[in-house]
């Protein structure tokens, strides 16, 4: 099967934000926030406005520049995701070729992959991400490329933080 992919600025928006979002950071900083607002809530002797503080301004502080970040850095034309991209999806392996390249990836090196957003996500075992607009996949392509990938990639869990990189 072979895709011809672009994928567009408000989906790499979208997918950037919903990765970022993702991290476990984010999680962090919103537990603290919801805890220290608990606090204050059912303890009033609680001076409320260190609490508050110190709970909602990192958390928005992380958002917000995140924000800013993503949409900044979507306006570079330049980025490879931009470029047209073909992926060749073989028996053994994923060939992928833009202008800047042409790789071949085994098909053992794809860790896991999921639709989100208009957006085909296939994650490679060394961290990379490899992005497919859904758009670029026909109607009747869909079922079969979905099959494609189910057969294909054997999910593995994500790397934990004192595992052995991956080359």
């Amino acid at each position: 099967m072979i895709i011809e992919s672009t994928i567009s600025r408000k989906e790499f928006i979208r997918h950037a934000l919903s990765r970022y979002f993702r991290r476990p950071i984010f999680y962090v900083f919103a537990f603290v926030a919801a805890v220290l607002t608990a606090f204050v809530i059912y303890d009033p002797t609680t001076p409320q406005a260190p609490a508050l503080l110190g709970g909602w301004i990192p958390f928005l502080l992380y958002a917000l520049t995140g924000w800013i970040i993503i949409h900044r850095q979507s306006r570079n034309q330049d980025l490879p995701i931009y470029q047209p991209t073909r992926y060749e999806l073989g028996r053994d392996t994923l060939i992928v070729s833009a202008r800047s390249g042409r790789s071949e990836i085994p098909w053992s090196n794809v860790r896991a992959w999921r639709k989100m957003g208009g957006i085909y996500e296939l994650q490679l075992i060394n961290g990379q991400v490899l992005l497919i607009s859904a758009r670029a996949i026909g109607p009747r392509q869909v079922g079969v490329f979905e099959r494609m990938l189910r057969n294909r990639i054997d999910p593995k869990p994500e790397p934990g933080v004192f595992d052995e990189p991956v080359a």
